[in-house]
């Protein structure tokens, strides 16, 4: 696997943010810290529901310019806080029935680096079906995922720490 190339069956992005591993990762489980960094820029968040839990479902309808484009949906499939998560993501077109529904997986593991920096490595896999159904969608990977993990980092870092 070749880190950014989404010609791939699967792509691997890194980058260290400035912010604690617990913070990282209750960004991805938190409905409010989600909706400040789940989509990329190009697109609005329109509705969001999340249910925290092994088996939980993820959903993102979004838009662009007004115009519905679908939606992000998954299902956690291991929460080990604040080491690793993994997920179902599936990328849902405007007409699901017609086919426009591409299942991928990702892998994300969150690793310290030196004081209130964590490392986040995102696996994301199973990209074979998107790539021939969708390939505009495919392009957009790897920059989708880059900007997501820029704002991820800036929610990451302005999150309160929660009470003990």
């Amino acid at each position: 696997m070749n880190p950014g190339d989404a010609s791939q069956d699967a792509v691997l992005i890194e980058r260290t943010l400035h912010a604690p591993p617990d913070r990282v990762f209750r960004a991805f489980l938190d409905a409010d810290l989600m909706r400040q960094w789940i989509a990329p820029d190009e697109l609005d968040i329109d509705r969001l529901t999340v249910d925290p839990r092994v088996d939980g479902l993820i959903e993102v309808w979004h838009s662009r310019d007004g115009v519905s484009t679908g939606k992000f949906e998954g299902r956690y499939l291991k929460i080990d806080p604040p080491r690793e998560l993994v997920y179902r993501w599936a990328f849902v077109g405007t007409e699901p029935e017609k086919g426009e529904y591409y299942d991928t997986l990702v892998t994300v593991q969150l690793r310290p680096s030196g004081t209130g920096r964590t490392v986040v490595t995102v696996v994301h896999e199973r990209l074979a079906d998107l790539r021939r159904g969708a390939p505009h969608i495919i392009d957009r990977i790897v920059p989708g995922w880059e900007n997501c993990l820029e704002k991820l980092g800036r929610a990451a870092g302005a999150a309160p720490v929660p009470p003990s």
